[in-house]
């Protein structure tokens, strides 16, 4: 497989899994987005690509617009009333 496919391959799981971590409210949108730019930096430099034993791969750059919103927790999750005194 090519290098750069690879590397799309890798940034499209990285995208959904970060779209499905926002979805479920367990990160949010700012910090999929700081991860996911971090993601596009290390992907890009050529001399992470040249390494002979790669460690963790990343993902290639993905537009932070395409990922799905989360829903308000507030929709999904009833609340139980206070307690009474």
């Amino acid at each position: 497989m090519s290098d750069k496919l690879v590397k799309t391959v890798i940034g499209a799981l990285v995208a959904v899994g970060l779209a499905i971590a926002v979805s479920y409210g367990l990160i949010s949108q700012q910090t999929a987005d700081q991860v996911q730019n971090q993601a596009n930096q290390t992907l890009s430099d050529d001399k992470t690509a040249q390494s002979p034993a790669p460690q963790q791969p990343a993902p290639t750059p993905q537009n932070p617009a395409a990922q799905t919103p989360a829903p308000a927790p507030t929709e999904s999750a009833p609340q139980n009333p206070a307690p009474r005194p």
